[in-house]
């Protein structure tokens, strides 16, 4: 059964801390961008403000497939961090690249264009992202092209 564990106690100015299980985690369903000129990623968001009782913290999964997988380059004023949980990529910082693989930890600063590639042929590239935001649909992507820098 897919659970997730709020802690009952709490007070008044603090949410309760919860604990998503493994088979919560796996039950919720991946996301994507439509148009793939946006990249080959899927993610599953796992802490986000109104589906978790969060108030500072979102967080999630993201995965790009071997060999092809990709988030293109984009911003957003929020800073963010990725932590590599498997695969090997290149992390593209403000025009410079940075070979990542599991393990490793990468902070990115607010209004920084970004984007990762998975270099490897083999392997998915996964990684966990946060943001400190109540929920993920305060990070607005603006993505390299779409507008005027």
């Amino acid at each position: 059964m897919a659970t997730l564990d709020i802690h009952p106690k709490k007070t008044d100015n603090q949410v309760a801390p919860i604990v998503l299980h493994h088979a919560h985690i796996t039950s919720i369903p991946p996301e994507s961008f439509p148009d793939k000129s946006k990249g080959t990623v899927s993610w599953q968001t796992l802490l986000s403000s109104p589906s978790t009782p969060t108030n500072s913290l979102t967080a999630g999964i993201a995965s790009c497939p071997p060999r092809s997988g990709y988030l293109a380059l984009h911003r957003h004023k929020q800073a963010e961090i990725y932590h590599v949980i498997s695969g090997r990529g290149v992390v593209k910082i403000e025009g410079v690249d940075h070979e990542v693989a599991g393990g490793d930890v990468v902070f990115i600063p607010g209004d920084a264009e970004h984007g990762i590639w998975n270099v490897s042929g083999e392997e998915e590239l996964r990684w966990l992202y946060c943001f400190a935001v109540d929920g993920f649909g305060e990070v607005v992507y603006r993505f390299s092209g779409e507008e005027k820098m």
